[in-house]
């Protein structure tokens, strides 16, 4: 019969063996979890993951835009072979956050991008605006920040900003969009509201927009739009019905419109678009839209492109009423178009 003392000591032998094998072989168990885990999560959405495996149980550490893609992770980690417990510590990814405005003799960027390049967009289109050197640009690059689809969209925002007068700004906070700044008419400030709404709708944005703007009329160039009208009542501005395609005489009109307008250094020319009513109000806003670009394009021969706007009303806003001053237009059987002459230095 054995000394107990022999019996004592071999089970220790045994203990210590099995500790240190232990020992060599959790980290290997522990890595093999976590590689699983990774994969296993690998698509579900989730930003900067880091997954740390304790014995059997896992931790999460990451940014998630949505609860569902937290929710998903989970449940795919506790799927994964060998993973007992998940200790979920994933935080909610704020989106993309900007605002532009003066400040002073300058212009400020500030914001939040998710990427270097989305912030050198949101820079360029900026500074498209105001010029480069005018533009102190504080955003920031933030890996946390989501990359939403309609982030290609922010850079059109910023150059609607051209259309303002006064102190424009913009600014994207919680998806919440908010535009300040003056237009010279209330039909300017809907039609802003308009391509905005377009704009976001097109990119799936579900921003909600505040408006902040005033409306602030500026001076009729009369000159101007006594030589606009000269020339359109012995020409035309027609388009191919349906279409912004200009036909006939239109496009030698147009260009006399250019050519007695490019002495003058003060103007600013609104080509406002009219259909008839009767078609969507959408696809006939749009169409419009397309023709008043059609011929802001063809006025820029004479004209710098910064002084000249093109906006599309449809059948929205019909030209003025009888009795008032009404700027120069041309009419054509189902469309129209209307200049608005400006005073900008």
């Amino acid at each position: 019969m054995k000394e107990p003392s022999v019996i004592l000591v071999g089970s220790a032998s045994v203990l210590t063996l099995g500790l240190a094998a232990f020992g060599l072989e959790g980290p290997r168990i522990q890595a093999g979890i976590e590689a699983r885990t990774a994969a296993a999560l690998a698509d579900a959405g989730v930003r900067n993951l880091s997954v740390q495996a304790r014995g059997r149980s896992v931790t999460l550490s990451g940014t998630v835009a949505f609860a569902e893609i937290g929710m998903e992770a989970t449940r795919r980690a506790a799927a994964t072979p060998g993973v007992r417990h998940v200790d979920n510590r994933l935080e909610m990814a704020s989106g993309p956050s900007f605002e532009f405005a003066p400040d002073g003799d300058i212009w400020l960027l500030r914001g939040k991008m998710p990427t270097p390049e989305s912030r050198q967009e949101l820079f360029d289109a900026a500074a498209a605006i105001v010029g480069p050197g005018n533009v102190i640009d504080e955003t920031e690059v933030d890996s946390s920040v989501t990359e939403p689809p309609w982030l290609g969209a922010l850079p059109r925002l910023i150059q609607l900003l051209r259309r303002l007068d006064g102190a424009p700004g913009l600014r994207l906070e919680d998806r919440t969009l908010t535009l300040t700044g003056h237009t010279s008419s209330e039909g300017l400030r809907d039609h802003l509201m308009f391509e905005i709404t377009t704009i976001g709708g097109a990119a799936g944005a579900g921003w909600t927009i505040a408006d902040r703007m005033r409306i602030s009329p500026v001076a009729v160039h009369h000159e101007a739009e006594r030589r606009i009208r000269e020339v359109v009542e012995r020409g035309s501005i027609e388009f191919q019905d349906g279409t912004s395609t200009l036909i006939g005489e239109a496009a030698t009109t147009v260009g006399e419109i250019g050519a007695a307008l490019a002495d003058l250094s003060d103007i600013r020319v609104e080509i406002l678009a009219h259909t008839d009513a009767g078609g969507e109000p959408a696809v006939d806003r749009a169409l419009s839209l397309e023709q008043a670009r059609a011929v802001r394009d063809l006025l820029s021969a004479s004209l710098h492109p910064d002084r000249l706007l093109a906006l599309g009303y449809g059948s929205d806003h019909p030209l003025a009423a009888d009795g008032e001053e009404a700027a120069a237009s041309a009419d054509a059987s189902a469309s129209r178009i209307e200049f608005r002459v400006l005073h900008r230095p």
